[in-house]
């Protein structure tokens, strides 16, 4: 019983798993419409310079959402809703906290940190 319980709870995770290079291979294949983000940044003006410049990244095929935003470190609850939504996690200035870390490693999603609010762009957008 706890055996299959395990097997269960694997192949759900294996479902969950988000990674920026996974959404791109299933937006080529046109299975997904929709690519969510979660921004935490280090001032909220980021958060919202951030938040505008992803919007104008959106196409017939692929809309960019973006699905929360905040100010302060990448949290644990932050990995959940990533989780849960299929969605990636991007930081500026900011870095996820050792939970958080964690949790994203255990749950397979993809936190990208960056410096330059050109360069997430510019990664998203390839």
């Amino acid at each position: 019983e706890s055996k299959k319980d395990d097997l269960k709870a694997e192949t759900l995770l294996a479902n969950h798993r988000v990674s920026l290079e996974d959404l791109y291979n299933q937006i080529q294949e046109g299975k997904v419409k929709e690519l969510a983000i979660i921004v935490k940044a280090d001032v909220q003006g980021s958060v919202e310079a951030i938040k505008q410049s992803l919007a104008k990244l959106s196409t017939d095929d692929v809309k960019v959402r973006v699905i929360h935003g905040g100010v302060g470190a990448i949290t644990e609850t932050d990995i959940t809703l990533a989780t849960a939504s299929n969605a990636l996690v991007i930081g500026f200035n900011v870095r996820p906290d050792n939970n958080a870390a964690a949790q994203a490693d255990k749950d397979g999603v993809d936190i990208k940190t960056y410096r330059i609010i050109y360069d997430a762009i510019e990664d998203i957008k390839s």
